[in-house]
């Protein structure tokens, strides 16, 4: 049996063991899209709140948020574990679940994302100013703005000077 047929016995989107989420100053790339059809972000308060719900998620989290875009329909983040038993993944969950809460508050309606996300690790420096740069970039690839420092709905965050916590 070669590589491709293996490949098909395995769930689609399958994904990566959890401790690879949990490893302080290990940064994850997600793209998390909007549900099918939907592009609630287009709407500048619902992307302000967007960006106002990631940025507090930091510290609920325990986690540094390196960069993040919020285009029309999906959005782009990476995320990196601060302190022990943060998780990239549970920075996700939680940014989503609290999102949808207030958007549904502010008078969103229906289901705001699909189910699942993209993500994969970064490896190196390198590689986190590539993606960083290729995520800042991505409103001008779209025709939205001709210039990074154009687009409101994007940025990379000042660091958090997370503190070690006393019991």
């Amino acid at each position: 049996m070669g590589d491709v047929s293996v490949r098909w016995l395995l769930p689609r989107n399958q994904r990566l063991p959890a401790h690879l989420y949990e490893t302080i100053g290990q940064p994850c790339a997600f793209t998390i899209r909007a549900a099918s059809g939907t592009a609630p972000f287009a709407h500048p308060a619902l992307a302000r709140l967007a960006v106002e719900c990631l940025l507090e998620q930091r510290i609920k989290s325990s986690c540094q948020l390196e960069v993040y875009c919020i285009m029309p329909d999906h959005l782009h983040i990476v995320v990196t574990p601060a302190e022990d038993g943060a998780s990239s993944l549970r920075f996700v969950d939680r940014f989503k679940g609290w999102y949808s809460r207030v958007a549904h508050q502010a008078g969103g309606q229906g289901r705001l994302w699909q189910p699942r996300s993209y993500d994969h690790l970064i490896r190196t420096h390198e590689d986190l100013d590539r993606i960083a740069d290729y995520i800042m970039a991505n409103p001008i690839r779209k025709g939205l703005c001709d210039h990074v420092e154009e687009y409101p709905w994007s940025g990379i965050p000042e660091p958090i000077d997370f503190k070690p916590r006393t019991p």
